[in-house]
């Protein structure tokens, strides 16, 4: 018989969908019950709000063997043995990046300086929340008078770049880079009209820091205590590449990754914690690109079409910056690539209704 697994996370479907293909018996607690991830699980349950930070009246209503954690759920009071990926005690520390940022001092990875007293500022700088991903929150302080009050942020520095991640799978003790990837951020033709704001990934990304940062990413994800799927986000320029933050989970790029790849990434989790490592081969560029209202927003078609992913229901509303779903393409290049990604973005935009029409 399959294992059975709750898959909880803000967006359920990308750790949800490759673990139903990898034949899995699937649970969801997400934010979004958008068609395509009811398609992929037995049941979808719902919250809106705030995340939940106890799980236990779903794990109360369902027997299942194990829990995956997600974007938003990573540190969240589970027994490690209920968890299929890292120790929640681990993933808390490693979501801290405040703590990260200590973590990568000592062992003498690069990373931007993370500003502890406000004598010693820097500006510009980037207000940044201590845990927290997505770059929703994140903010560009050019003076002491955008200086933000909030105790959920700190400062860091601006340092200019490409941002770009590795995606990695490891047995605890050694691991094993998969690609670089193009970290999409703050793309008005997607409407994430928000500076650090991401959008969408494109794999692989080319660079010749690739081995640097592998090396980094060998180095780092053992020494952090992780296990199966993380990603390592890092600021890249002509200096070389700096360690942003680590995710200690599935991230956004597993889809332009099993894109580029033809592989299914939750089985290659699940291999990673069981102690297989495997080599893994960039076939083809594969580009993900999530679409984000800029006014009021109604769906008015139906969405449910390959290469589109999170598909609203017909008749969903959405306002200015809500992600609407998620379009994807193929290539043999990254132009080819993204221009099939277009091309469907064409269609899911004649699919909406909005005051005024959308500028690609």
């Amino acid at each position: 018989m399959a294992p059975s697994i709750l898959v909880v996370g803000y967006n359920a479907r990308v750790m949800a969908c490759p673990a139903r293909r990898a034949g899995y018996k699937v649970y969801s607690l997400s934010h979004y019950d958008d068609l395509d991830l009811l398609r992929c699980v037995e049941k979808n349950f719902t919250f809106s709000g705030e995340l939940p930070s106890d799980i236990s009246p779903w794990l109360d209503h369902l027997d299942v063997d194990y829990v995956v954690l997600g974007s938003g759920f990573e540190g969240l009071d589970l027994p490690a043995s209920l968890v299929l990926g890292n120790d929640p005690k681990v993933a808390r520390n490693v979501i801290n990046k405040v703590w990260l940022a200590e973590k990568l001092n000592k062992l003498g990875l690069p990373h931007p300086r993370i500003f502890r007293k406000k004598g010693d500022i820097a500006f510009p700088c980037v207000a940044k929340p201590i845990k927290g991903g997505g770059g929703v929150k994140n903010f560009l302080v050019k003076d002491e008078s955008m200086l933000p009050d909030d105790d959920e942020y700190f400062l860091q520095e601006y340092v200019e770049g490409r941002p770009l991640s590795v995606s990695v799978l490891s047995t605890g003790s050694e691991a094993m880079p998969i690609s670089v990837n193009e970290i999409l951020v703050g793309k008005k033709w997607l409407g994430q009209c928000r500076e650090f704001g991401y959008c969408g990934n494109v794999t692989p990304y080319e660079t010749r820091f690739k081995q640097q940062m592998f090396d980094i990413a060998r180095e780092l994800v053992p020494a952090l205590g992780l296990v199966g799927h993380n990603g390592i986000d890092f600021i890249v320029n002509k200096d070389g590449p700096m360690v942003l933050e680590v995710n200690p989970r599935f991230t956004g790029a597993v889809d332009s990754v099993e894109l580029a790849t033809g592989e299914n990434l939750f089985k290659a989790h699940v291999d990673a914690i069981n102690g297989k490592l495997h080599e893994y081969r960039i076939r083809r560029y594969g580009a993900k690109a999530i679409l984000f209202a800029r006014r009021h927003t109604v769906v008015r078609g139906s969405l449910l079409k390959p290469m589109i992913a999170d598909v609203p229901k017909p008749g969903n509303v959405y306002e200015n910056g809500e992600a609407i779903c998620t379009i994807m393409g193929t290539g043999r290049t990254r132009g080819e690539a993204i221009g099939r990604l277009k091309e469907r973005l064409g269609f899911v935009k004649k699919s909406l209704y909005t005051a005024r029409a959308y500028k690609t």
